[in-house]
């Protein structure tokens, strides 16, 4: 099978479609060699995702080195495959290589329509990473003095359109609706298989309305085909956070893998994404009930990689930008150290006391920055309000249907083991209003910054209202399936 994906990537003109057949196959393998045996489904739902972030990675030493040729690029692909098939060959039945086969055909049938016909919307910075992308292909590298002019973009995306050096197009036109393909069918099936303990028909039906409401926002279909960052950087923080939710859930730190590598390249994506990443390891590392061992498996190399990658860019980007800045920068190299610090020393007394101090905490400072900048939080917090409420692009119902579901879940009890998400929600919006003390240049409507970046936490709250709404209405119905069983428990017949 690897050598027939690397024939297939390597054929000139053939397109894209042989490059997202690679990365599918390549995800859904490597989620099946290192994550838990009875996720076969989640794995090859994510595949695409999970191939996509680990041929980035494994691409940007190729660039820094100056190797970045197709035959170096093929070896990412084909040789993590291999790998992985060899180190999963004894863990999966035929049964589940049939269900990962069938559903790569499928993927790739889909993917069909969006290759042959460009739907692509490209706005300014959407050209700023094909450019960026196109310039990386051709010099086969990637120069600091380029790295310096990352101030306002991630690397992720520019990279990942790098990857034409394998198929001959201008751009990757189809990778958006490629993503939005794999990462729908990842919510699809995360919602499935949170509600274990609900009927089949129960599930499939919570799973259906919840892809349906994310697809009747008008923006989620806009960045489903929108060469952009956000849609991507939502995928990989769903990633995270269902994943840690799933090995909280099981008891299972074998979804935390693929769950670091999601929270990665959610950092990745948007040279802001490490502070929004900070609650949220926080929360997971310090509410988890998994062992300090187990999680420091995963969680000592991401940190290690992460705080590297910043300490580069804080030595290369100037002192004058809006947007990434070297003081900035080692803030947030700050925070992810500190972060894990906390995790280390990890005082059990002090463990619940945490996401409320962080809460009050970040209030606080939402507060402070409100009164210092109020000439700048007096025009930018009223102009994104009124982009969410008022905003043809969220259908008109989305927030207020979300404040609706807030309120309620506040009158039933929480799904289990989701204290962590809870509150990693709350103080992403904490950040979203701080965001908007900070600085003047971040632009309103459709196409705005905030407007993007909230856009980015819709999937994992509509993930949780499921959990949280699902066993109520199902029980109501009469249609649990009353076994007992906790949210989250092994699914008894997995593919």
């Amino acid at each position: 099978m690897t050598a027939l994906v690397t024939w297939f990537i390597v054929r000139a003109g053939m397109g894209q479609l042989p490059l997202f057949l690679a990365l599918q196959l390549l995800g859904s393998w490597v989620c099946l060699a290192v994550g838990p045996k009875r996720e076969p489904a989640l794995a090859i739902a994510m595949g695409f995702m999970i191939g996509l972030a680990i041929t980035v990675f494994l691409s940007l030493p190729l660039l820094l080195l100056g190797a970045f040729t197709v035959p170096a690029v093929v070896a990412v692909i084909a040789v993590p495959l291999g790998a992985s098939i060899w180190v999963a060959r004894h863990r999966v039945t035929r049964r589940t290589v049939l269900w990962l086969l069938v559903w790569a055909a499928a993927f790739t049938a889909l993917c069909v329509p969006f290759c042959a016909s460009n739907v692509a919307v490209l706005t300014y910075d959407s050209h700023v990473f094909v450019s960026y992308g196109e310039s990386l292909r051709d010099d086969g590298e990637l120069r600091l003095e380029t790295l310096s002019y990352l101030h306002a973009w991630g690397s992720f995306q520019i990279v990942a359109h790098a990857l034409t050096l394998l198929t001959g197009d201008p751009f990757l036109y189809a990778l958006a609706p490629a993503f939005s393909i794999s990462f729908l069918a990842t919510i699809a099936v995360a919602t499935h298989r949170g509600l274990a303990r609900l009927s089949p028909r129960a599930r499939v039906l919570a799973a259906i309305i919840v892809v349906a409401v994310l697809l009747a926002i008008p923006l989620v279909r806009l960045h489903a085909v929108y060469v952009h960052a956000n849609w991507a950087a939502a995928g990989y923080l769903f990633v995270f956070s269902s994943s840690w939710w799933f090995a909280d859930s099981d008891d299972d730190a074998l979804y935390l893998p693929v769950a670091f590598l999601a929270m990665l390249a959610f950092c990745f994506n948007r040279v802001e994404s490490p502070m929004f990443a900070a609650p949220f390891l926080l929360l997971a590392v310090t509410q988890t009930r998994l062992s300090r061992r187990a999680v420091l498996t995963s969680y000592l190399p991401f940190t290690l990689v992460l705080i590297g990658w910043l300490a580069l860019m804080a030595s290369l980007v100037p002192d004058d930008e809006n947007y990434l800045t070297p003081t900035r920068t080692l803030l947030m190299v700050a925070a992810i150290a500190g972060i894990f610090v906390v995790f280390v020393v990890r005082i059990q007394r002090l463990i619940p006391l945490i996401p409320p101090l962080v809460a009050i905490g970040s209030l606080l400072a939402v507060s402070a920055a409100a009164v210092l900048r109020l000439d700048v939080f007096g025009s930018m917090f009223p102009s994104w309000q009124h982009d969410l409420w008022s905003g043809s692009y969220w259908g008109y119902f989305a927030w207020p249907l979300i404040a609706l579901l807030a309120i309620l879940a506040l009158r039933v009890p929480a799904p289990p083991h989701s204290r962590a998400l809870r509150y990693s929600v709350g103080l992403f919006f904490a950040l979203v209003v701080l965001l908007t003390c900070l600085g003047d240049e971040y632009g309103k409507g459709r196409y705005g910054s905030l407007t993007r970046i909230t856009l980015q936490v819709v999937p994992i709250i509509a993930f949780y209202f499921a959990l949280t709404f699902a066993p109520i209405v199902s029980e109501r119905t009469g249609s649990s399936a009353r076994s007992g069983s906790r949210a989250g428990t092994a699914d008894p017949a997995p593919p």
